[in-house]
């Protein structure tokens, strides 16, 4: 009986034994499994945080890479203002500077309400310098094209002799509606006497190319306005 008891006794701690071994077991499986969600957990964290910083470092990156092309956008459109406010304000050449010219003869315009025109008598020719008879000039697209060609050596035409283009803007802007005499007399003189005189003067500047158009002078205005030849022509 007491080995029946003892065997028994035996057996249950044995059995308690297996129990508390596969209890510990259990624990430390869930112990490890515990560990390794901590750790997948982590390395999810760690790796979201790498991405995170990656976003973040790509668009600081993004972000300076916009401000220097913003930047460099804005020397650009400094550099071409600059070198546009410089084109206009610079001495013109002769053909550009031609150009200006007649826009500048074609921004004429003529008031024709008569309610808003002088009314008074045209102006007496007595004792004033004008044609006593208008004849066909056959031969003046030849010469025109004969003076334009000695105009247009590259010696004479490449210099910067002229008015600029943001002198003339400004001749232009003083430019009225025409609705009398004295109106017209200082539209055909802002935007034909003084350009023609312009040129004239820089051709005198020249001596070959002015004893090649046969000027022995230089033009002057007279006390009416008109413009006169001193020397020979």
């Amino acid at each position: 009986m007491d080995n029946e008891i003892a065997r028994l006794r035996q057996a249950l701690a044995e059995a308690e034994s297996r129990a508390s071994e596969q209890q510990h077991l259990r624990e430390e499986e869930q112990r490890r499994r515990e560990e390794e969600q901590r750790r997948r957990e982590e390395e999810e964290r760690r790796r979201e945080e790498a991405e995170s910083r990656m976003l973040h470092e790509q668009h600081l990156r993004e972000e300076e890479q916009r401000r220097r092309e913003e930047e460099q956008r804005r020397r650009e459109e400094e550099q071409r203002r600059r070198e546009e406010a410089e084109k206009v304000s610079q001495p013109q050449t002769l053909e550009p500077y031609l150009e200006a010219c007649h826009a500048l003869s074609l921004a004429i315009e003529v008031v024709t309400d008569r309610s808003l025109t002088t009314q008074g008598d045209t102006t007496n020719p007595v004792g004033r310098i004008y044609p006593r008879r208008i004849v066909p000039w056959d031969d003046l697209p030849a010469r025109q094209e004969e003076i334009w060609n000695l105009l247009s050596e590259a010696s004479f035409a490449s210099q910067r002799a002229f008015p600029s283009q943001h002198q003339l803007d400004y001749v232009r802007s003083l430019i009225g509606p025409i609705s009398s005499e004295h109106g017209l007399r200082y539209f055909e003189r802002d935007t034909v006497e003084n350009a023609v005189q312009k040129l004239v003067d820089a051709v005198c500047e020249n001596p070959l190319l002015q004893d090649r158009l046969g000027l022995r002078g230089t033009v002057n205005s007279s006390c009416s306005g008109t413009k006169q030849w001193e020397g020979e022509v």
